[in-house]
Parts: structure tokens; C-alpha cells; sequence
């Protein structure tokens, strides 16, 4: 089905795809344990031995660079009797089970485990931690627990090209700040969101004045890939929150749960979920910088940012959280304008239909 061509109005999803334990499950599975997740910059590892380390549902991952200078994603589980091997970020020779002591390189590999030698047949050559799939965009490091899942650039053509055409200096940006939170919603209704502008005049006046330029921007699908692309001039308001002037919005939203954006001028940022179960999702947002410092400038964006967009999206999500559990949602047909522009649902009917595909529905 092509939304943009369709000869009836598009419905939005039933209330099942928000509130279905099964559904829940089969997105879970079907979507996030299969597609490209946002890890980290490869800002933040700049050291061998430097890791971090995440969880996605009930998958905790490892993120690290080894000995020869490599990233690796591995999962953070010993292969003796399953303790987590580390929390949080740091710097490690070893990765040293906190339960048993059993050893690790920084390749996976087990180096040692006390009084194995007394085990007959002991091999420690033969166990090593379960490597997981990472491929790096533009410096954003991202991982893949589908072994067989087609690479980043065959999943997301074109945003590479896109992405430099807005920010030519990206691989002299460095990670600079995050603040996150728990939205205290289902998942795809933050995607949902995130991912168009209707609401933008209405909702958020001051982004609407202090970076975009209402008139030009939209959202639409992106190449052959699973990419969303939003798009707008800067500002022409004289409220406009720093020098927008280098640059024009621009921001690319890659299925399921990641978006690279580039305010105007060049500001690099980020947004990334990680859906908590069925009825919370905490969203990420993320700044960088060329020295990897929050300058006078910079603040001021990230502060304006999240006392504003950031703040009423969160309030929006709720109120829609709620009401996809009312008893009397019926859901509506979506605006649905093949030729962009800022009063626009053609994303979210996008979105709606991935997530179709993704669970075996009927499209």
C-alpha cells in the first residue's frame, strides 16, 4: 500500500497497537530486536578499553573499544552462569565477572577462571562472549542483534549524502551533552510525535519563531529505506534563538527509533528512544560540538530546547497515552497530503504502516 496514493482517507491504528501485551511482544521481536539501534558516538570511547554499556528490553549490551583500536558490541552477560559483567561507563583491561571472577579480554575472550584448571577438559579457548553486530554512521555507532539483517546503508540509502549536505564539518563533531527522560507512554506514540509538525503551531510556538521556518517545513519519506526526512528553511522570525544563518533545518528519522538532526547552521544533535515496556519509553536527546564543549551558545539552545519542545512534547504524549485507553477512541482518518507541508500526516500514516508490516497486519 502506498499511503500517499490512496483513494480512501487513512485511519490511524487501533488502540491494540498501544495497548496489546501480544502486539507489544511481536514489535519487540519483529522490530526492535531486528533493526539498527543508536549505541553511542564514537566520541565517547576514544581510549582502548573505554566501554559503555546499555540495556534494550531485556537484552543488556556492551559497547567497547578493544586493544587494537576497534569497536565492538558484545552482550553483557558472562558465559558461566549469566551475571552481568558491568554497569554503567568506564575503562577496562579486563572485563571481570563481578559474581565469579571469570575473565575476559577486550575481545571477548575468556583469560581466566579460578580453579578451572582442576575442571578435566576445561577449554578456555572455546568460550567468548556472543558478539553483536555494529556498523558506524558518520560517527554514530549503532548495533544490530540480527545477525542477518541487511547493513545500515542498505537499510537507510541516501542519509549519509544527506546528512553532509547540512553538516560538511560532522567528523570533527564530538559527543558534548544528553538529558533524558521517561516519557510515560507507549512507544510509537513518541515516534508518532516526534515525527510531524502538524501540531507544531500550535504546540510549540516558540520552535515554530526560534528555529523553523513554518512555511517551508514538512516530513516525508525518504529514498528506498526506512527513513523519514524532516525539512525546513530557518527561521525568518527575529526571535530566532542564536545565529541560524550557515545552514538550512534538517533532520533524519531512521525506523524504529533514532533521529540525526541538524538545526540551522549546523547545529548536530540527536534523538533516540528506548522503549521500556508497554506503556513507557525513555527518549534521549543528545548535543555535539567540534571540542566537544557546551559553549555559551550551545547552552543556551539546549536550554531553550528542553524548557519548551521538549517539555510540551511531554505533556502531549501523556494526554495521548491516556486517551488511547479510553473505551471511547475511535481513531479518525489522518491528514494525509502527498505534497508535504507542515499540516501534515503523510508521516505518521508511514510509520503506521512499517509497524503493520512489521507484525504480519494486513496493509
Amino acid at each position: 500500500m502506498n499511503v500517499s496514493t490512496t483513494a480512501k482517507p487513512v485511519k490511524g491504528l487501533p488502540a491494540r497497537f498501544f495497548n496489546d501485551p501480544d502486539t507489544f511482544s511481536r514489535i519487540r521481536e519483529n522490530v526492535f530486536f531486528r533493526t539498527w539501534q543508536f549505541a553511542c558516538h564514537e566520541s565517547q570511547l576514544p581510549n582502548p578499553g573505554d566501554f559503555l554499556s546499555f540495556s534494550l528490553f531485556n537484552q543488556d549490551i556492551l559497547v567497547l573499544r578493544d586493544q587494537t583500536g576497534d569497536l565492538r558490541a558484545m552482550y553483557n552477560v558472562c558465559q558461566h552462569r549469566g551475571h552481568k559483567l558491568v554497569e554503567g561507563a568506564g575503562n577496562k583491561r579486563l572485563i571481570v565477572c563481578p559474581y565469579h571472577a571469570w575473565s575476559y579480554d577486550l575481545a571477548g575472550r575468556l583469560k581466566a577462571a579460578p580453579n578451572s584448571a582442576s575442571v578435566e577438559g576445561f577449554d578456555a579457548a572455546e568460550i567468548c562472549i556472543p558478539q553483536i553486530r555494529l556498523e558506524v554512521l558518520l560517527g554514530f555507532v549503532f548495533v544490530n542483534l540480527d545477525p542477518d539483517c541487511p547493513t545500515m546503508e542498505d537499510c537507510y540509502p541516501g542519509v549519509k549524502e544527506g546528512i553532509l549536505a547540512l553538516c560538511p564539518g560532522i567528523s570533527r563533531q564530538k559527543f558534548a551533552y544528553e538529558h533524558s527522560i521517561n516519557e510515560g507512554c507507549n512507544w510509537l506514540i513518541a515516534i508518532e510525535n516526534y515525527n510531524e509538525c502538524y501540531h507544531c503551531k500550535v504546540a510549540h510556538p516558540d520552535f515554530a519563531k526560534g528555529v523553523i521556518d513554518p512555511a517551508s517545513y514538512g516530513v516525508l519519506p525518504f529514498g528506498e529505506g526506512q527513513v523519514l526526512h524532516h525539512s525546513s528553511m530557518p527561521t525568518q522570525s527575529d526571535e530566532a534563538w542564536y545565529d541560524v544563518s550557515g545552514s538550512d533545518y534538517g533532520s533524519y528519522f531512521l525506523w524504529p527509533a533514532t533521529s540525526i538532526q541538524i538545526y540551522p547552521g549546523g547545529v548536530l544533535n540527536t534523538y533516540y528512544w528506548r522503549p521500556l515496556n508497554i506503556d513507557d519509553v525513555r527518549v534521549h536527546r543528545g548535543w555535539f560540538s567540534e571540542d566537544g564543549e557546551v559553549d555559551m551558545q550551545l547552552q543556551k539552545v539546549i536550554d531553550l530546547d528542553r524548557d519548551t519542545t521538549f517539555a510540551e512534547d511531554l505533556v502531549l504524549v501523556q494526554n495521548v497515552q491516556r486517551g488511547v485507553q479510553s473505551r471511547g477512541y475511535r481513531p479518525g482518518p489522518l491528514v494525509v497530503d502527498p505534497r508535504g507541508g507542515i499540516d501534515n500526516e503523510l508521516s505518521v500514516a508511514t510509520l503506521h504502516q512499517w509497524v503493520r508490516e512489521a507484525v504480519d497486519e494486513r496493509v
